[in-house]
């Protein structure tokens, strides 16, 4: 399989792509540790480096994206399927004993609803990433066949916790939603976040 014509690293790796999923749609499986291990062979040159062409590890990077942000988007879609059951379960039509919906119940919506659209500008964030251009600033202050690389595991850094997250949140049904699901939501969303800055932090020229 290629990318705008180049080799991708699921095609190549091991001879396998197990624990990638099936590219092209938006499911996200965790990499085996086989896969994690031939990745970092592949970075390390060692025996062969399939790494040597900078648009390779582009594609490559993109392909990882892919994976994270497909994750992020399923869950935040399912979290919004959570809102409508929620909706559902717990505010019922108006009456004349209870004409306004109760307050926790349409706090905990609310709750929700910021959750989804934080996931939402997650996924938008990590799959529009950028990579160092190709010019003679990058490779006058960093060398971008490094960078390239880096940037390729942090992302890949990326995939795992953004999976666990998409599952956590597709088990979750409305009664069991409380302050501590919550809670180990946001958590769990900050630490992808966290992750991510640090990746942007990569992209920084020496002395900005």
């Amino acid at each position: 399989m290629s990318v705008g014509g180049n080799p991708l690293v699921t095609s190549t790796v091991a001879g396998s792509t197990a624990g990638w999923g099936k590219v092209g749609t938006i499911e996200v499986n965790v990499m085996t540790e086989s896969v994690r291990h031939s990745l970092s062979l592949l970075l390390n040159a060692y025996g062969y480096n399939l790494y040597d062409q900078k648009n390779r590890a582009r594609a490559d990077d993109l392909l990882v994206r892919e994976k994270t942000a497909g994750a992020l988007a399923e869950a935040a879609n399912a979290l919004g399927a959570l809102r409508i059951a929620y909706r559902r379960r717990f505010i019922p039509p108006p009456t004349r004993e209870q004409p306004e919906p109760p307050p926790e119940h349409l706090a905990r919506l609310q709750e929700i609803a910021e959750l989804q659209q934080r996931l939402a500008d997650l996924e938008t964030r990590i799959r529009s990433a950028s990579a160092p251009t190709q010019d003679a600033v990058w490779e006058r202050f960093r060398r971008e066949q490094t960078l390239l690389n880096q940037l390729l595991l942090a992302d890949y850094n990326l995939i795992e916790p953004a999976g666990e997250l998409r599952d956590q949140i597709l088990a979750l049904t409305p009664t069991a939603w409380n302050d501590e699901t919550a809670t180990a939501l946001v958590n769990a969303i900050g630490q992808i976040e966290v992750t991510f800055r640090q990746r942007a932090a990569l992209l920084q020229l020496p002395g900005r």
